[in-house]
């Protein structure tokens, strides 16, 4: 048995919603509360598709949270606008620092779903993420660099390497890419040289690559009160474009018992509050899981929730107001997809291999969860192609 969220009744005294950042996440999020006729306001950093979905009433452009006067700005804006009181979601890395770092200021003003900056950090930076997996047990690719307990010379590891910020607090090269891949010390110096620039030697970690695709990638998101779990499902993330460090534009609800008991424990030992999606990967040398990232915000995909039984973004909301319903399990099956990114990542793969594959071919004909398409909601789906190609053109313009 599941939650049929369609029935779910949020809270009446939530007057709206506030989705800060983000784009696919943000727009599932819109339609869960749009549908339920609650407001929702959008504040974006960047052009997208998102901006044009009917269930948003007030799209806000800023520069975010990186502008001196961010939190004076957002404020003033927000306060100007009636959104007193909303519901404050944020649905990027940036935004999650710029919440939970003025956390006080915000909580005086809007009803919020997360944790202080404090709390949260063991679980946004990678550093610290290592650390926090090795007490409790849990596996993670083997780090080579940290700056501070582990810091292997380039002529000991063993490669290849990955490069990663150790938060997205800065945009540079590095946190845009994610992540570099070294696999040779000759790769490998010239690029921990550019990361030392970009982020210090305490801002970035090294760490094993673990081989596979995307049927080794999985993810467990959940809902969590205080350190209590309300809701969860697990998903295999099938499909990942770019290949190594890309987004997964497929991903199918599985019912995997040991993703769960290992994410459990680790959002116990932090008395974890509010969304969140715990990334794995399968490490098939040793048939281990290990432990990648954790977003502790919307997640891209988080709208196959719907399907699964756990409409999380309107859950969310009730967990704000202290009128949560009765949790079951998930009904696994249901499926994500995102077009044209999954297109590309077909693409790459036949001229790779030259064949989709299981997966791929999954991909194509599963009845999917639509990350953009909604007959109730076409305008988001219409400007997604232009909206991408205005941006890749202002890259390439003179600035």
């Amino acid at each position: 048995m599941t939650i049929d969220a369609r029935k779910t009744l949020l809270p009446t005294k939530l007057p709206g919603v506030i989705l800060l950042g983000g784009s696919y996440g943000s727009l599932a999020a819109a339609r869960s509360f749009g549908r339920h006729g609650i407001p929702v306001a959008f504040f974006s950093t960047q052009h997208t598709a998102a901006q044009y979905s009917r269930y948003i009433q007030h799209h806000v452009a800023w520069q975010g949270p990186d502008q001196s006067n961010a939190l004076e700005f957002f404020l003033e804006q927000s306060l100007k606008l009636g959104f007193a009181n909303w519901l404050l979601l944020p649905s990027s890395d940036h935004e999650v620092q710029f919440v939970t770092q003025n956390y006080d200021a915000l909580a005086a003003h809007f009803a919020l779903v997360t944790m202080p900056w404090a709390a949260l950090e063991p679980l946004n930076d990678k550093a610290q993420l290592c650390s926090l997996a090795e007490r409790l047990g849990i596996d993670f690719p083997k780090v080579y660099w940290d700056g501070d307990a582990h810091t292997t010379s380039a002529e000991d590891i063993r490669y290849p390497v990955v490069l990663k910020p150790s938060s997205t607090e800065k945009i540079n090269p590095l946190t845009k890419a994610k992540a570099w891949r070294a696999d040779s010390i000759a790769e490998f110096e010239p690029k921990f040289t550019a990361a030392t620039q970009y982020m210090g030697e305490h801002g970035f970690v090294v760490q094993e690559l673990i081989p596979g695709d995307g049927s080794a990638q999985f993810s467990y998101a959940g809902l969590w009160d205080h350190g209590i779990e309300l809701c969860s499902l697990t998903a295999r993330r099938s499909r990942q474009f770019p290949a190594e460090f890309g987004t997964s534009p497929f991903v199918e609800t599985v019912e995997l018992p040991e993703v769960g008991a290992q994410a459990r424990r680790l959002l116990e030992a932090v008395h974890y509050h509010g969304l969140v999606e715990v990334e794995f990967k399968l490490d098939q040398r040793d048939n281990s899981l290990k432990l990648l990232d954790v977003n502790t915000r919307i997640w891209a995909w988080i709208g196959l929730g719907e399907a699964a039984g756990f409409d999380f973004p309107t859950l969310a909301a009730l967990l704000a107001k202290s009128e949560m319903p009765e949790t079951h399990t998930a009904k696994y099956g249901p499926s994500w997809r995102h077009p044209v990114p999954n297109t590309l990542s077909l693409l790459q793969s036949l001229v790779r291999s030259g064949r989709l594959g299981y997966a791929g071919r999954r991909s194509i004909f599963a009845r999917s969860v639509s990350s953009i398409f909604a007959a109730d909601d076409l305008k988001p789906a219409l400007a997604e192609v232009p909206v991408h190609l205005l941006r890749k053109i202002k890259r390439l313009l003179p600035r």
